[in-house]
């Protein structure tokens, strides 16, 4: 979805509502497109399922604006709140599962480029993805049941596109795009200056999850209404793209020992050798990303303070 407004027809002389129906109903097809295959467990149909969600999720609260800067009426805002914590649930199923795909993903690449041998050949390290696999599994009946509730008739799928379809009908304030988005950039910038001092210091995962968070509605901003600034999006979005790749993978890296620790019921001390080292690789990595990531803010900063 590279040209995400193009895709959904959107253009830059219409008003908030309309672009609001286009690109809510857009990404809830393509959400929905991808349903079957996610079912049948194909592991990129669900990465784009949840990802289509996650966008919608986003452009909701960039139409609703901010409590103190809100851009439809009170009404509109509580209902998209509400399809908002509904999306919020659906996509928590499907992230779970997509979780434990990309950590075994980790555990695969180290096996190829540290150990250079089979993942079975570390004992513990081959007992600690078949953990993986047995949350997985877990994860993937509950979010299968989650998607078959959505779908029924007169249930979640439906209700959410017949909002959608209607939403150039709602009463109250209707601006014109191009004004309202310079409101929103504001305040998607002004999240994500809040969040990055975090940088500054290496213990702060909070913060910089957060940060990432920021950063990744900043970029779905400037995607969806790039029709309607009067600058080209493009270079911006790849700029944000890349630092918040890079954060990522420091999340999922966090993610990763937490898992470990569990699956091992240890506070680290006691772990096999070979998960120890698999630890400290982790550790190692998340501190060459964390410089990564305070120069590729260098060359960002200027645009979001901006």
């Amino acid at each position: 979805m590279a040209d995400l407004a193009q895709d959904a027809g959107i253009s830059g002389d219409e008003n908030l509502l309309e672009a609001a129906q286009k690109l809510s109903s857009f990404l809830w097809r393509v959400a929905w497109q991808h349903a079957p295959a996610t079912l049948e467990g194909d592991a990129d149909a669900l990465h784009d399922m949840r990802v289509a969600i996650r966008r919608l999720r986003s452009a909701l609260q960039n139409f609703e604006g901010e409590k103190s800067a809100p851009l439809v009426a009170k009404t509109l805002r509580r209902e998209m709140n509400a399809h908002r914590k509904s999306l919020g649930e659906l996509g928590d199923f499907l992230g779970e599962v997509r979780d434990h795909d990309v950590l075994s993903d980790y555990l695969d690449d180290y096996a190829k480029k540290v150990l250079k041998a089979p993942l079975e050949e570390s004992p513990g390290l081959a007992d600690f993805r078949r953990h993986l696999l047995e949350e997985r599994n877990v994860a993937f009946a509950k979010m299968t049941k989650r998607i078959a509730k959505a779908s029924r008739a007169h249930s979640f799928k439906e209700e959410f596109a017949r909002f959608a379809l209607g939403l150039p009908a709602a009463d109250g304030p209707n601006p014109p795009l191009k004004s309202a988005i310079e409101t929103l950039l504001s305040q998607r910038k002004a999240e994500v200056l809040l969040h990055a001092p975090s940088l500054d210091d290496a213990d702060d995962e909070i913060g910089q999850h957060e940060l990432r968070k920021a950063l990744k509605r900043l970029r779905y901003a400037l995607e969806f209404f790039a029709p309607g600034f009067d600058f080209p999006v493009k270079s911006h979005v790849k700029q944000i793209t890349q630092l918040q790749d890079v954060l990522g993978e420091m999340q999922d890296r966090t993610v990763l020992h937490a898992e470990i620790l569990v699956a091992f019921k240890t506070q680290g001390d006691k772990l096999p050798p070979d998960v120890a080292d698999f630890v400290t690789y982790g550790t190692n990595r998340r501190s060459q990303l964390l410089g990564q990531a305070r120069t590729k803010w260098q060359k960002l900063g200027a645009f979001v303070s901006a």
